[in-house]
This record gives C-alpha cells, structure tokens and sequence, in this order.
C-alpha cells in the first residue's frame, strides 16, 4: 500500500512540476511578442503624434490666410475716393491696382477711411511679391517718403497673385482704375492667390 503511493507520487510529481512554471523557450517566445507589440506601440503613437502636429501646423497655416483675407477685405471696404499726390505735379489714383517692380510683382494701393474715431485715414500698400506678400501702412497721404517704405510680410508661401477689378458696367479689368479716372472705385475685387503647400485660393470681395 505504502509502495503504492510512493509510486504514484513519483508518477504524477514531474507532471505537476512542469506545469507550474515556464520554458527558457517559452520565455523567449513572450520576450519576443512583447517586444514587438511594444515596438508596434511605439511606431503607432509617433505616427499619432505627428499626424496631430501637421494638423495643427495645417489648421494655423489656415488661420493666417483667412486672417490675410479678412484685413483686405476690410480695407478694400473701408477704401475711399481720394487720390494722393505723390509730388507738386504726379498724382496716384484713390485705389491703385497694378503690376510692379518687375514681372510677377503686384501692387494694390488704396486710401482707407479710418475705420475707428480715434484713427486716421491711412494709405495701405499691399504688394505681392513670391514668396511673400507684404503691407505697408502709413498715415501720410500725400508727398510719401518712399526710401522708409517697408512692407510687413504677412503671409509666404505665395507663388503667384492675380488681381481683377469689376467696373460700374460689370467688366473685369485686369488693373485699376480706368484711364482718367483716379477718383473711381470698383465695385468688386477679386483675387487669386497660389501657395506652394496648399494651392489655389480665391476670394471675391464687394464693395458698398
């Protein structure tokens, strides 16, 4: 009987060890897995994180060009019927559209009314030369000082411009104003911007 026992202990001993514990090859197996799916996590969350980064780089670069295109199209509201002199003899129309400076450069001049009461009127450049486009202001009307002119680049990224004017009768004019008449304004402005990174974005704006 005893024999008996002692036997079967034998007998079922090894299975119960081998079964509560793991292989050196098992081990490496799980080191393996873990690895990978660690690895795995790893590529997952930095692919995360940089798709989040160009979303937000996207959504800013947005931003500004919305913004670029609320600041004309307040300007080109607020834009008023009186020319400049530029000396005792030149004068320039009250909104000027025109190419300068060369090809692929363009200009738009205008006289804004002041759009607050503690604010003058002011003369307001913007000049579209890729890649950037700049604004200048200044509250000189007349005789400007052209040697301390000095754009502000507010948007890059710019590989062409194109500009269109709408007269009285509804004809686009690729400038402005019409011969002789440096006091007319138009009754919309359209304009057409290329970027290297996002293409083509165009806006129409209205006057009143």
């Amino acid at each position: 009987h005893q024999w008996f026992h002692r036997g079967l202990a034998m007998t079922l001993h090894p299975i119960i060890r081998g079964t509560t514990g793991f292989t050196l090859i098992e081990l490496l197996v799980a080191l393996t897995i873990l690895s990978i799916l660690s690895f795995m996590s790893y590529q997952g969350i930095t692919g995360l994180l940089a798709a989040e980064k160009r979303l937000a780089g996207g959504t800013k670069r947005i931003q500004m060009i919305d913004r670029f295109f609320a600041e004309l199209e307040r300007d080109i509201f607020l834009a008023a019927p009186r020319p400049v002199r530029l000396s005792s003899t030149e004068k320039e129309a009250a909104l000027l559209g025109a190419v300068a400076e060369g090809q692929g450069n363009y200009r738009i001049n205008l006289s804004r009314f002041a759009p607050a009461p503690d604010m003058l009127p002011q003369r307001i450049s913007y000049i579209f030369s890729p890649p950037t486009i700049g604004i200048y202001a200044t509250s000189t009307m007349d005789f400007p000082n052209a040697a301390i002119e000095k754009p502000i680049p507010v948007l890059d990224g710019l590989q062409s411009a194109s500009v269109r004017f709408m007269d009285n009768d509804g004809r686009w004019l690729p400038s402005w104003p019409p011969a002789g008449r440096s006091e007319a304004m138009p009754r919309g402005v359209e304009l057409t911007l290329v970027l290297d990174d996002l293409g083509t974005f165009s806006r129409l704006f209205a006057r009143p």
